[in-house]
Order: structure tokens, then C-alpha cells, then sequence
């Protein structure tokens, strides 16, 4: 008889461990998300890899296409020569913003069935959050590069965040603010007045239209407003 009630102190041993469940469970918890965030790395094999890249790129394309025909015609509606915006499918990613700024800029085709691009035209600079950092590209067609210098425009929006420019060109130029929780720069947070900021820079240079209500800058589109 005494056989069995030894086998059940185990489980009675076990009992008080239980105490330690909740942190056994915590741990699992862990492991759960961890496995869930450390999934794609560890599972994804290189073609798995090659697809996922070029499903984002496909995803980035399609959001710069539809973009730059909005810019397009909300720049012929104001009568713009200039335009920021910002995009989400980059997500912060420096190649891929500059990625969908190329898709904005690209010729029409007539004979496709969905219009993309078009705004090669049209200076701009675009904006993309990310969670270590903002991304900033700006772009200056060939004949607007007389009155306003795509390098100086950029640097001096991300001077404003203490940001940085990363690579300089006449046409394309690209930089990105970096997230600091202790100064409180998030990059959602300081996407808006970097808008503004840009915005107003072209102001001082009389390539943006003057506008006496501010909150016109801080709507993506809210720049097609302005009475052409």
C-alpha cells in the first residue's frame, strides 16, 4: 500500500513546484513570442528569403506607382512644382524608400490598365517611418536643380531633428533621423513637423504656395488645397 502513496508524493512534490508555475509559464510565454519573432530568421530558407524580399519590393513599388499618380494630380490641380509625403511599406528602409521615390518619378505606360508613377515632374521629398529611424529621401528634377539644391534642401529638414544625411546628389539625396526615447524623438512623432518644415523651407525660396492655415501641411494630401 505504501508503493502507491510513494508514487503520489512525487505529485505532491510537485505541487509546491506549481508555485513556480506562473513563472514556468512566463518563460514559455517568452519562448512563444521569441519563437514567433525569431520564426522568419531561423525557418526562412534562401529562397524563402529571396521571395520575401521580393514580396515587400513588389508591395513598395505598388504604393510609390499609386503615389506618384496622386502627386501628379494634386501638383496639376495646385499648380506645384513641389510635394511632400510620406509612405508606409518601406518601413523606414533606406533602399526601399528610395525604391518607392523611383516608382513615383517613373513614366506612365498609356497602355496599362492601372496608371502608376508620373510625377517625375514634380520635386519631392518623401518621408518613411521606421522604428530605429526616420527615412528621408528628397528628389530634384533636372530643371527645378537651378532654384533649389536637393543636398541643401534635405540637410537643412534634418538638421531641424539633429539627423543625418547619408548620401548626396544633385537629383537624389537621402538621410534619416534617429529614434532617441531619451530626447523623445519618435519617428511618428517628428514625421509632421519635418513635413512643415520642408514645406517651408521651399516658402523661403518661393517654390511652395504661402498658406495662412498651418494645418494644411500636416495632412498628406492637404497641399492639393491650395487654389491652382
Amino acid at each position: 500500500d505504501a508503493a502507491p502513496k510513494k508514487d503520489a508524493a512525487p505529485k505532491k512534490d510537485a505541487a509546491p513546484k506549481k508555485d513556480a508555475a506562473p513563472k514556468k509559464e512566463g518563460k514559455k510565454d517568452k519562448k512563444k513570442d521569441g519563437e514567433k519573432e525569431e520564426a522568419p530568421a531561423a525557418e526562412l530558407t534562401p529562397e524563402e528569403a529571396e521571395k520575401a524580399k521580393k514580396d515587400k519590393l513588389k508591395k513598395v513599388l505598388k504604393e510609390g506607382g499609386k503615389r506618384g499618380v496622386e502627386i501628379e494630380g494634386a501638383a496639376d490641380m495646385g499648380g506645384l512644382q513641389f510635394f511632400c509625403t510620406s509612405v508606409d511599406q518601406p518601413e523606414g528602409d533606406l533602399e526601399l524608400l528610395e525604391k518607392c521615390v523611383e516608382a513615383m518619378n517613373a513614366k506612365s505606360d498609356p497602355s496599362e490598365e492601372e496608371r502608376k508613377g508620373g510625377s517625375g515632374k514634380i520635386g519631392k521629398m518623401v518621408f518613411s517611418c521606421g522604428v530605429e529611424h526616420l527615412a528621408v529621401v528628397a528628389y530634384v528634377p533636372d530643371e527645378k536643380q537651378k532654384d533649389l539644391s536637393c543636398e541643401e534642401w534635405l540637410g537643412a529638414v534634418l538638421a531641424t531633428q539633429g539627423g543625418e544625411v547619408l548620401k548626396k546628389g544633385a537629383s537624389i539625396s537621402v538621410g534619416k533621423v534617429k529614434a532617441n526615447a531619451e530626447k523623445g524623438v519618435f519617428p511618428l512623432k517628428i514625421r509632421e513637423p519635418m513635413i512643415r518644415e520642408a514645406n517651408d523651407f521651399l516658402r523661403k525660396k518661393g517654390l511652395f504656395p504661402e498658406d495662412n492655415d498651418d494645418d494644411d501641411d500636416e495632412c498628406i494630401f492637404g497641399d492639393d488645397d491650395f487654389p491652382s
